[in-house]
């Protein structure tokens, strides 16, 4: 569950975007809510050399083209996963998760991690005739995410100029079919769960360190505008082919706390549990268990 911070972006500091609507000063993130922003690309006053005056400037009043940004989809982002547990000598549970690969909004998301749990009562003198169970939890997810722009969505030179003008197309890479984005995002916690079994109600509390990282990159060929030009005595744009255009990279440490429970019913069992940090997560399985 995206934190409320995480549901807009700022578009202030655009410089050559300009909202349609005067004063719009944020748009939705994919976690966001409501319909998108229209921006208007501008004719820069400047020509790339930042000295030349851009012939189409108009006073800043030249509108290239418009496009709105996407709409908010949910705050909440679903995953299903199968897990496998069996008991070890020393380390007590190793635990094997998998998510077969998922189309959400046309993104496919697929993950794998795993985990051990040890019990540390046994070790201290005189805690472990204590009643309850204290365990050692060490976990590494991996996730990888693909997503692919629709024919409708790709980004192609006549999307960049006004209707009515033309542009000069770039002489290489003309191929904007492979236009998407891929993230590969890794996650390693480490954390104590204290739990009391009661019948067949087991619950359970926790708190831990989550430290992540993700590479994201928009991958394939993408056109950006050039300078205009003279030619035949009318101004056209020039479309100059970047590929693989932006990669960005980030890492964070955070807490958190955990609060759970566990139903067993004989062979069957029932667990939910809700993880308190930025990015809260709630989760609920149904198991089949056997000694």
């Amino acid at each position: 569950m995206a934190p409320g911070s995480e549901r807009t972006f700022d578009i202030s500091g655009l410089t050559n975007l300009k909202p349609t609507v005067a004063g719009t000063t944020t748009a939705p993130t994919f976690s966001g809510s409501g319909s998108g922003v229209e921006l208007n690309l501008m004719q820069p006053h400047y020509l790339n050399d930042g000295k030349t005056v851009n012939p189409l400037w108009n006073n800043g009043t030249g509108k290239i083209v418009s496009f709105t940004t996407p709409k908010g989809v949910s705050k909440y982002v679903p995953v299903p996963n199968i897990q496998f547990t069996i008991g070890l000598p020393i380390i007590n549970d190793l635990s094997i998760r998998w998510t077969p690969s998922t189309t959400i909004s046309d993104a496919k998301i697929s993950s794998w991690g795993v985990g051990v749990k040890h019990n540390i009562k046994q070790w201290i003198p005189g805690v472990k005739l204590l009643p309850f169970d204290a365990s050692v939890l060490v976990g590494y997810t991996h996730m990888n995410v693909k997503y692919a722009f629709s024919t409708s969505s790709q980004i192609t030179p006549n999307k960049l100029v006004s209707e009515g003008m033309d542009y000069i197309a770039d002489p290489n890479l003309n191929d904007y079919s492979t236009q998407g984005m891929a993230m590969t995002a890794k996650a390693f916690t480490a954390g104590l769960v204290i739990s009391k079994k009661l019948l067949f109600f087991t619950p359970y509390i926790g708190v831990g360190l989550v430290k992540t990282s993700f590479d994201l990159d928009m991958v394939g060929n993408y056109p950006t505008l050039g300078d205009p030009v003279l030619s035949g005595g009318t101004y056209k744009m020039q479309i100059k082919n970047v590929s693989d255009p932006i990669k960005v990279s980030g890492a964070e440490t955070m807490a958190n706390a955990t609060l759970g429970f566990r139903l067993k019913f004989g062979l069957v069992s029932f667990n939910a549990q809700y993880v308190a940090q930025k990015y809260a997560t709630a989760s609920a399985g149904l198991g089949i268990s056997f000694r």
